[in-house]
């Protein structure tokens, strides 16, 4: 058996690989820098088209948003409107009719309401109530043994939510313990 049949192929690998030229490296390394050239490329068209989402969501929002509130104002514009006329009535009255203004008002008011609760508006219900902070402000604690401790015996100021958010919390009196009386605490 002479050397060249005892060959492994390894030994072929090797002796192929030391005869080619000494240009591969180059051509990697060319080649290497074109993928390279390429994958940047396609960064800066993905980057691009991904900025290009962002404003055009953004558009679109603002644009929903627009629709959204000239929608609510073309509905408000005829309260506006009553309440210019109810005035304009009263300003050019010889004598003002100010059960025919209240009535106005009240009837505006009613207006304004039913266009708020058509977009989701909703009245707190607080009277007679437990003090709930998620959806009530107390301001005030009224002694009295007419009422529960804990319940809201007045209303200063409605309060409203949009399905379960609160928009506006209503500010309440919350009845509380008399001075000496059945809720009223030892001290120690």
């Amino acid at each position: 058996m002479n050397d060249n049949d005892a060959r492994s192929p390894r030994g072929d690998q090797d002796q192929h690989a030391a005869a080619q030229p000494a240009t591969e490296p180059n051509a990697e390394l060319a080649a290497l820098q074109q993928e390279r050239a390429q994958l940047e490329d396609q960064l800066r068209r993905t980057l691009a088209d991904a900025a290009n989402m962002r404003r055009r969501a953004q558009k679109e929002a603002e644009d929903a948003r627009r629709r959204i509130v000239e929608g609510f104002a073309q509905e408000l514009l005829p309260v506006v409107d009553n309440f210019e006329l109810a005035l304009q009535a009263n300003a050019q009255a010889a004598a003002p009719d100010v059960e025919a203004l209240v009535q106005g008002i009240a009837m505006v008011r009613t207006m304004l309401l039913s266009v708020l609760e058509r977009h989701g508006l909703q009245e707190i219900t607080a009277l007679g109530r437990p003090f709930d902070p998620a959806l009530h402000e107390a301001v005030a604690v009224e002694p009295t043994d007419a009422v529960p401790e804990g319940k809201i015996v007045r209303v200063l100021m409605k309060g409203y939510l949009i399905g379960d958010r609160v928009v506006r919390h209503a500010r309440v009196v919350v009845a509380g313990p008399t001075p000496g009386g059945a809720g009223a605490q030892p001290k120690q």
